[in-house]
């Protein structure tokens, strides 16, 4: 089976599904699988080993045309399009011609958080309402004409494709276990808690914070975060020495910085927008060990138990009470709860283990195709 895979990620960003899925493990049962990148630096089209670089440009023009130039779509047997609909458009126009089935991954609700968001800040409502709308009728009418559809969890099939009757995968987020350190507890009585990401006020960082910042025992809590708003202001505005704010720092850099902590931060409004999500800080503090309060998310009701993490509710004073438990509980019990919900996401979320999730679902649904 040959893949292609066509993402809206920038290479080298900091997610990771791309190159865990398709830069590494598919291979070990494709017979060739291909990303393709859009890049801002170059106005050539270029391959380098299994990976296609087009001109960000491009990406509203016949990129099966440059495509086809480069690799001759008729040798591929899917083409996944990753967020990008006007890319899935051209695809589909061209499936006939070249014999490719199309798969569109949709990662995250980026049409809607537009109207959720206007929501949230009473600004625009009716005018993002009918964008939303009309942007969404077009998208449906792409999707239905994939092959198959695949999203982050069974929320968000449910929340915006329940219509839509296609094959379709969940295909959360994970991480990749090769080479990463792990959390080992110190004789420090000090606790110390981080968080990474992003800090907004869609994400009600600051909710947390202020809930936190109320405790009056001695604790270290790290934000590491590439955002820079109202909310990080406030943040620091509050003016408690315990709580600092840093820049963010690249992947490899940041599982190493994870290690030297004792509890992670998995808070997440639940709400439409969250709620469909597959939060990956999360997953990457447990593939160190570092056990993480979570609130209700149905992605964290799924994987995780009382033995594996701090559950609370989304509110100031759970949180609070929550962070005051922690604080109170041993190192060594820590570390034991980080181990139990390491196992679990290596179990569930290795790279290794989704890569081999979608192979077997893509074989399935050919299969079913040809029948």
């Amino acid at each position: 089976m040959k893949i292609l895979c066509i993402t809206d990620q920038f290479e080298n960003s900091n997610h990771s599904s791309i190159e865990g899925i398709f830069g590494t493990y598919l291979k070990e049962w494709c017979k060739e699988v291909y990303i393709v990148y859009f890049i801002k630096t170059s106005t050539n089209v270029s391959i380098k080993e299994n990976k296609i670089y087009i001109p960000y440009s491009y990406k509203r023009k016949n990129i099966t045309r440059e495509l086809d130039k480069i690799i001759g779509l008729n040798q591929i047997d899917s083409i996944i399009v990753r967020n990008f609909f006007p890319v899935l458009k051209n695809v589909l126009k061209n499936k006939i011609r070249y014999n490719y089935r199309v798969g569109f991954w949709h990662s995250f609700p980026h049409t809607f958080r537009r109207l959720f968001e206007a929501k949230e800040e009473n600004r625009a409502v009716f005018r993002k309402t009918i964008e939303y709308k009309l942007k969404t009728y077009f998208e449906k009418n792409l999707v239905k004409k994939c092959d198959f559809l695949i999203v982050m969890s069974r929320e968000f099939k449910n929340t915006f494709y329940p219509d839509i009757d296609i094959n379709y995968l969940s295909l959360p987020m994970g991480v990749c276990f090769n080479n990463l350190p792990s959390y080992k507890p110190n004789s420090d009585h000090l606790k110390k808690f981080i968080y990474t990401g992003t800090v907004d006020h869609l994400r009600k960082t600051d909710i947390i914070v202020e809930a936190i910042s109320e405790l009056k025992e001695e604790f270290i809590f790290d934000i590491f975060t590439q955002s820079s708003n109202k909310t990080t202001k406030k943040i620091k505005n509050i003016g408690d020495g315990r709580i600092n704010i840093y820049p963010a720092i690249p992947r490899n850099e940041l599982f190493k910085r994870i290690a030297d902590y004792d509890i992670g931060i998995g808070l997440i409004p639940e709400n439409d927008l969250y709620s469909v999500s597959s939060p990956t800080k999360t997953l990457e503090y447990y593939s160190i060990g570092v056990p993480v309060i979570v609130n209700y998310l149905p992605e964290y009701v799924s994987l995780f138990d009382n033995m594996s993490a701090f559950f609370c509710d989304f509110t100031k004073e759970s949180i609070r009470e929550t962070v005051q438990k922690v604080l109170n509980i041993p190192k060594e019990k820590l570390f034991a709860m980080g181990l139990k919900g390491k196992q679990i996401v290596k179990e569930q979320r290795d790279y290794r283990v989704l890569s081999e999730k979608l192979y077997n679902f893509i074989k399935d649904a050919y299969k079913q195709q040809k029948s």
